[in-house]
């Protein structure tokens, strides 16, 4: 830089202007001489280009300590080096494993332990993957995939901390459920934080003589504040128990802001938390309300109690203690005497009143939306049945994929109810992980097998594990397609083979749903039980035909089962109809496939790239992703 006009600049100019810099330039102008290369070390600069680089951060970070900390007290520089190494060992890794399928969950895991430091490169894979990228249909899958395994073991971390009976706070019981649905947009813990924090300045900054107010007007200034900005409640009887209102995310981010009382609840009581409210949700069955009590030292109106005065737990609660909120339905106080009468007239017995007043604990407040969710995705399944309508935000699976998990993770280990209803669970969980999540098989591994140690279910989960384990260490067996000469052998004369292709896209020619082909059998190769059962001998073509595995989108057919091969696959629903679901893989004669060359819709295409590198318009086909098992295709 000697000889450069740059070298009469004093190093306060040229502080400045390497503060604006991009971090490869800054790099660049480091290296040019001694003095610039001292000029770069500046704390600020670094700490500026981590924060531009980085959105996410691993706690183990401690970042919001360090941003509170002069910055010369911080190693920026190191610590920007430290996640770049980060971002290029994760980088390898996914490279590695969009291009075979041997070790793909491994290097998937390997990713996914890198946690919250990887998220940002994770959504770049995502979101910023050029439409013309090679691979591009695999890198958005399988980066959303690393995503959701991240966002799961983060929200199964939550829930275990609960368990062990650790601290916990409110919004992340709750926002643990929203983290398995969590997908473009906003909604992680730290989001929810953000917004909540914003939401009680909000509250503070509209009434300058907020702090002075006593608990009582506080209470009702936080839910005239939040009903006003359409926050919580719900205006639509009919969607009462729709999907999402089941989401805090959800109700704070997306319109129109509608939930069920418990996450009205829940929010209303976070943000009272923060303006030093205590506030918690009731034991109150069927429609939670807000429990407030006073502090110790005032009641609720602000009246100082005496040293004499006895604590709350040695004597009878009266109105000045304690007071319940309803903020889903009103801004005004709820008389306790008309929450009385309710349970009475409920059936309560008078002795449980107290009970059902009280506040609850946040594990039932988990388990009680698991509860929630069930209802909800059932409903939605109902609602759903004989349309060709696919559920949007939030994915069903996903949400059913989280009650799943709650419902294991939660609840009293030493009681025997629990031990039941992990038993009633399980199967459920592992089919559901292994349709959809096949990436999750270390929390099965580490989360599910240790539950069940000492019971009969650990045997069959470690055979599953150890399967699974030995499934993605090895190479897939090629499946070559038969040649002609061989054909003549075992083909019923005048069949073409195999007629499609991995990759074909198609339509059922009975039910209509759209699909892709990601595997197939020269003839059916379902066990005997599964072929009476379909009456796949009464098909015009029988068993002899190829069979092909595919995936389709979602789709709800209302025929009779009686039909031959009605099924094409072993979903079914007890409705007397046959369904697709969305992300299932079907077993399809060939006579039942009509291949189509358009370009497929928008759920089929976001989960092609479990299977495919990308979509090729001129070949009317998706290109594979699966060459070391189908060499041919």
């Amino acid at each position: 830089m000697d000889d450069s006009p740059f070298a009469t600049l004093p190093d306060e100019l040229l502080e400045a202007i390497v503060f604006y810099l991009p971090p490869a330039a800054t790099l660049a102008f480091s290296s040019t001489c001694k003095r610039s290369n001292k000029i770069t070390y500046e704390p600020l600069v670094w700490r500026r280009h981590c924060m531009q680089e980085w959105r996410y951060w691993e706690p183990r970070h401690e970042l919001k300590d360090k941003l509170r900390l002069p910055p010369v007290q911080t190693k920026w520089r190191l610590l920007f080096n430290e996640r770049r190494r980060i971002d290029k060992e994760a980088l390898d890794l996914f490279d590695a494993l969009l291009l075979e399928q041997k070790g793909r969950v491994d290097r998937m895991e390997k990713v996914a332990a890198m946690a919250y430091d990887v998220k940002d490169l994770m959504l770049r894979q995502r979101d910023e993957t050029r439409d013309d990228a090679e691979d591009v249909l695999a890198r958005r899958y399988h980066a959303n995939a690393v995503l959701g395994q991240i966002h799961r073991a983060t929200a199964l971390d939550k829930w275990g901390r609960l368990q062990r009976r650790q601290m916990v706070r409110l919004e992340e019981v709750l926002g643990a459920y929203d983290l398995f649905v969590l997908s473009a947009g906003k909604g992680d813990l730290n989001d929810i934080d953000g917004e909540l924090d914003r939401l009680a300045e909000c509250i503070r900054a509209r009434d300058a003589d907020f702090d002075d107010l006593s608990i009582r007007r506080k209470a009702v200034q936080i839910a005239k504040y939040l009903r006003a900005e359409n926050l919580v409640g719900n205006q639509s009887e009919e969607d009462y128990h729709a999907l999402r209102n089941n989401f805090i995310s959800i109700a704070l981010f997306e319109e129109p802001h509608t939930s069920l009382p418990l996450q009205s609840v829940a929010i209303y009581c976070a943000v009272a938390r923060r303006l030093g409210v205590n506030a918690k949700p009731s034991n109150y069955p069927h429609h939670v309300h807000a429990v407030i009590e006073a502090p110790p030292d005032t009641d609720l109106d602000g009246h100082a109690r005496g040293p004499t005065h006895p604590p709350m737990d040695a004597r009878p609660q009266d109105a000045t203690d304690i007071m319940h909120m309803d903020p889903w339905r009103s801004t005004a106080e709820v008389p306790l005497d008309q929450l009385t009468t309710r349970l009475s007239q409920m059936g309560a017995p008078v002795a449980q009143h107290a009970y059902h007043l009280s506040a609850t604990t946040n594990l039932e407040v988990a388990l009680r939306t698991g509860r929630n969710i069930m209802n909800s995705v059932q409903e939605a399944r109902d609602r759903q049945r004989g349309t060709t309508r696919r559920q949007g935000y939030p994915d069903v699976e996903s949400a059913w994929y989280a009650m799943l998990w709650s419902m294991l993770v939660l609840g009293d280990a030493t009681q025997p109810s629990t031990l039941h209803r992990r038993r009633q669970v399980l199967p459920y969980l592992i089919e559901h992980y292994q349709a959809h999540f096949p990436e999750d098989l270390g929390l099965i591994e580490t989360i599910v097998a240790p539950m069940f140690e000492s019971e009969r279910e650990h045997h069959v989960l470690m055979h599953l594990i150890t399967t699974a384990r030995q499934g993605d260490a090895n190479a897939r067996a090629p499946s070559y397609r038969p040649k002609k000469e061989e054909l003549r052998k075992w083909m019923i004369p005048g069949e073409p083979g195999v007629s499609f292709k991995i990759g074909a896209h198609f339509r059922h020619k009975r039910y209509g749903y759209e699909g892709v082909i990601v595997g197939w059998d020269t003839k059916c190769g379902a066990e005997p039980r599964w072929i009476e059962q379909m009456r796949v001998d009464e098909l015009p073509r029988g068993r002899e035909q190829p069979f092909y595995n595919v995936v389709s989108v979602f789709y709800y057919v209302l025929t009779s089962p009686s039909e031959p091969g009605a099924s094409g696959g072993p979903q079914a629903d007890n409705a007397g109809g046959h369904r697709a679901d969305d992300k299932s893989i079907r077993y399809v004669a060939e006579e039942n496939i009509t291949e189509v060359h358009e370009k497929p819709t928008e759920g089929l295409m976001s989960l092609a790239g479990r299977y495919f590198k990308r979509w090729d318009e001129a070949e009317g086909r998706f290109v594979s992703n699966m060459r070391d098992e189908y060499p041919d295709d």
